[in-house]
């Protein structure tokens, strides 16, 4: 009776704790548990692993099992690709799907592990139809290099807040990727499944292992409403936490507000930081942001204020809680000053804001918060802060910003995010985005815009020297800060270095405007 009675124990807590698992020990994978697809382009290799077999062309494989679990669940398994990941060959863990066919367009949510250029990343999708939402952008790089081998888990819990831990080789213990809810969730599962995006060169090098769903586990992160009791962990280095929006002239009866965005995969601990500004070239007015320990988790927003309630009254925020009430702030000019960020006395990030950085045709600045474009380039790069977007209140306290664009990865030296623009401040493609990127450093540019009747519009950069990778914006605004017409200009880029090279380039662009 009591090996009965130990037997059912062990049974009953492993059914518990795993609704489904498969570690491919058995030898094959069409039954216990069955996966369904594309069952004759798998094996099970002979490390007991799932692996696609060798194709004769490229081509897009799937296997899928049933699962129910959608909530208060856990994702866990093994990846390995034998190849640098890209556009062309790359992998989709479907954690929930409506459908069995992968293929299909479906509801639910992917891990994708491949993406164009070099930062490739694990990253947290949702799929409805025909169209995917980028829900958790992993940190870049993550899964770069000439093979991935990690173990992935996903946490989503009954409120519906998803986490993304990996744990690559050679590391002891997991790393979070990035936070994030959805605030149109679905719910409904009925398969779990692998697809894989390939040439027909790696066709034959994707291996999958130890694929466990069941109850939620502890991802060392803090709670949503973090607080005293809830330190959180990791030093604070340069580039850790960023400036990322401020209001410096808010309206008469408004306040200032600085927020600060956590760029690292580490959950910070803002008892560590202080705020302060610069008066003749030296630090002042340092004030510590929080004076009890409070945990400042990877890829969250957060507003530092005096006056959180005035600014949830002035402006639309998509999170009340992102908010930390300071009982003092540096003094902000309303025309110019410098906003610095400290962590033991180290300048972690720093912008110097002025109030000719507002779009040129908002007429009264009072109450317009200056947003951050780019978490990859400097704060005081040139077109790097830009005014908030008329259409959102101009302001976005506690949420991502209506100026922020995505990185695009580019091939070529000179490319542009988009052939088209709008500058009229409504928060997509306000500005025209000309990205560089060079083997070596040492550029130096001119450039120059030109209607399509060869008149000179404005003069972009004259000797410019360049780093090795940036982008120059225009705000399509001519050399008399006036709007131009509708229609085509001519960016002529001319580049030189010391060596006597020069490269020059034609790039069409199209400033366009609402009908």
């Amino acid at each position: 009776m009591k090996k009965c009675l130990l037997f059912f124990a062990i049974f009953y807590t492993n059914f518990a704790f795993a609704q489904f698992q498969d570690s491919f020990n058995d030898g094959n994978f069409t039954s216990s548990p069955i996966w369904t697809g594309s069952v004759s382009a798998f094996r099970v290799n002979s490390s007991a692993q799932l692996q696609t077999a060798k194709s004769d062309s490229a081509g897009i494989k799937y296997l899928s099992t049933e699962s129910t679990l959608s909530t208060d669940v856990s994702w866990e398994f093994y990846i390995q690709l034998n190849f640098a990941p890209s556009a062309s060959n790359f992998a989709c863990i479907y954690l929930i799907s409506d459908k069995q066919d992968l293929n299909d367009e479906l509801q639910g949510y992917y891990i994708q592990i491949g993406e164009n250029g070099s930062k490739d990343s694990y990253d947290l999708y949702k799929a409805d139809g025909d169209q995917s939402e980028l829900l958790i952008d992993g940190r870049d790089g993550r899964a770069g290099g000439s093979k991935v081998m990690a173990h992935i888990r996903v946490n989503r819990t009954k409120e519906g807040k998803w986490t993304l831990l990996s744990k690559n080789a050679g590391e002891s213990s997991y790393s979070v990727e990035g936070e994030a809810k959805d605030s149109r969730p679905i719910f409904t599962t009925k398969w779990f499944g692998v697809q894989c995006i390939y040439t027909k060169s790696r066709s034959d090098q994707f291996i999958f292992d130890d694929f466990v769903i069941g109850s939620l586990k502890d991802d060392g992160t803090p709670p949503d409403n973090p607080g005293p009791n809830n330190p959180g962990s990791g030093d604070i280095e340069p580039g850790d936490i960023l400036v990322n929006e401020v209001l410096f002239n808010p309206r008469a009866e408004g306040v200032d507000f600085v927020e600060v965005y956590n760029n690292s995969g580490k959950v910070l601990d803002l008892a560590n930081l202080s705020i302060a500004t610069v008066k003749k070239d030296s630090l002042t007015s340092i004030k510590a942001v929080s004076p009890t320990a409070y945990p400042f988790s990877p890829g969250s927003y957060l507003v530092l204020t005096t006056d959180p309630d005035n600014i949830r009254k002035e402006y639309f925020t998509e999170n009340p809680d992102a908010f930390l009430k300071m009982a003092s702030m540096p003094a902000f000019n309303n025309d110019a000053g410098t906003v610095v960020l400290l962590a033991d006395s180290i300048r972690i990030d720093q912008f110097d804001y002025n109030e000719k950085m507002h779009f040129p045709l908002i007429k009264n600045p009072d109450g317009v918060s200056l947003e951050r474009v780019s978490f990859n380039r400097p704060a005081n790069e040139a077109g790097n802060f830009r005014s908030a977007a008329g259409v959102v209140g101009y302001a976005t306290p506690g949420y991502k910003n209506s100026q922020f664009a995505e990185a695009i990865p580019f091939e070529e030296e000179i490319f542009l995010n988009s052939k088209t623009f709008s500058p009229d401040n409504d928060g997509f493609e306000d500005a025209l985005m000309i990205n560089y990127k060079f083997p070596q450093a040492g550029k130096v540019a001119n450039i120059t815009v030109y209607n399509e009747k060869g008149v000179l519009i404005k003069r972009l950069a004259k000797n410019m020297s360049l780093a090795t990778e940036g982008v120059i914006s225009w705000d399509g605004l001519n050399e008399d800060s006036i709007k131009p017409p509708v229609g085509i200009y001519i960016l002529y880029i001319e580049l030189f270095d010391t060596n006597g090279s020069v490269k020059r380039y034609r790039r069409p662009c199209v400033l366009a405007a609402k009908l």
